[in-house]
């Protein structure tokens, strides 16, 4: 599991999408499914974000059921979860690769359910997984930065042991905060940068320098 964000304008976005495409691309018949609060977050963001960054003929869209098929049978579903009890809606799903664009737009309950979803048959040969970015703030904020951001020294890679109560076996799962900044991204200009510099001081400080404790 690993949270890419902090400051705005990291290319997170860009990041998500493109982390998607490689793992369908390079596991035939595999399925990413990237979440997003609304779907009207996923049309003005994530899902524009993929078409202008994937190649042209790559994919095919099915705007009707937001989803890109590649040519290896791999699928990118773009889902939204607006309340808790929309995560119902997907307990017969089989992900191979989740994603969450602004983590901390959701409650630790969707993401802790919808990680039941990830498996995959050993024919496939993969070891499913977990990617999602994330501005500080929002509901989700405490459990987000508790998880990640306070875990370990950023970008160090922990470990989480689970012990199965029903078969007895431990798992260990492998966890990495990778902060970024708008000003390693090469793509954002000057203008934007000022845009962060003239916003109140915790916002200012969460979405120019990534300061998770910018709320507390």
């Amino acid at each position: 599991e690993v949270l890419f964000g902090g400051a705005a304008g990291g290319g997170k976005s860009k990041a998500i999408v493109m982390d998607a495409l490689f793992r369908c691309l390079k596991f035939a018949g595999t399925h990413a499914f990237i979440f997003r609060r609304t779907y009207a977050e996923l049309e003005d963001t994530i899902i524009k974000e993929a078409k202008e960054s994937y190649p042209a003929g790559l994919y095919k869209y099915n705007g009707a059921r937001h989803e890109m098929s590649l040519p290896n049978g791999s699928m990118i579903h773009f889902r939204h979860c607006a309340f808790i009890a929309d995560m119902y809606n997907y307990k017969g799903a089989e992900i191979q690769w989740l994603y969450f664009d602004e983590l901390t737009s959701f409650e630790f309950e969707i993401y802790d359910f919808l990680k039941t979803r990830l498996r995959a048959k050993k024919s496939l040969g993969i070891v499913p997984c977990v990617r999602s970015s994330s501005n500080p703030g929002d509901i989700g904020h405490g459990w987000v930065k508790k998880m990640f951001v306070d875990a370990a020294p950023y970008m160090s890679i922990f470990t989480r042991e689970v012990k199965s109560v029903t078969t007895g076996k431990k798992k260990v799962f492998r966890m990495q905060y990778i902060p970024s900044l708008a000003t390693e991204n090469p793509y954002i200009g000057d203008d934007y940068i000022l845009q962060l510099e003239a916003k109140p001081e915790a916002l200012r400080n969460a979405l120019l320098h990534g300061d998770w404790d910018a709320f507390e």
